[in-house]
């Protein structure tokens, strides 16, 4: 079973390489803040970095789906559209 801090570099990891094809809207980083755990999953949202570190609201991703984090084999995926819908319904996002 991964750990909180061992779930967020593997979501870190999978971010920086799934976003390597994105282009300009690539350069995004997990907000640790608002990272949660949930039914064994790490779930790790995150933004683009001109909007995290210097409030650049035009650089706000809109629509993009967390990263998951599965505690107990590691692996990672984005989480679905259905699966953002329940936790904002639940208020974890």
């Amino acid at each position: 079973m991964l750990d909180r801090d061992e779930a967020e570099h593997k979501a870190a990891k999978f971010l920086t390489e799934a976003s390597k094809a994105w282009g300009p809207s690539g350069n995004v980083r997990i907000i640790k803040e608002y990272c949660f755990t949930d039914q064994g999953h790490f779930v790790a949202p995150y933004d683009h970095v001109d909007y995290l570190d210097h409030g650049r609201e035009d650089m706000q991703l809109g629509g993009n789906l967390p990263v998951a984090v599965d505690l107990n084999t590691g692996s990672c995926r984005f989480i679905t559209r259905a699966e953002t819908e329940d936790f904002m319904e639940r208020d974890l996002l």
